[in-house]
């Protein structure tokens, strides 16, 4: 890599609004994040693992449109 031209990498810590705080390497001080794997419903698995979070019935709608039932 060419010496000079590349910003400073620093661990810092990332808090979201749930509460959580995480360890990323950034070039930024501060940062915060409105969701993060602890509490996005994706990830929590409040819909069954791996669920599609489908709250206006767009798959359903998909499926209907090109008979895929």
């Amino acid at each position: 890599m060419k010496k000079g031209i590349h910003p400073e990498m620093k661990l810092i810590t990332v808090k979201c609004a749930c509460g959580t705080e995480h360890k990323f390497y950034s070039t930024r001080e501060n940062v915060r994040i409105d969701v993060c794997s602890s509490c996005h419903p994706f990830y929590k698995g409040s819909r069954g693992a791996g669920a599609f979070v489908d709250t206006e019935g767009r798959i359903e709608k998909f499926k209907k449109k090109y008979n895929l039932d």
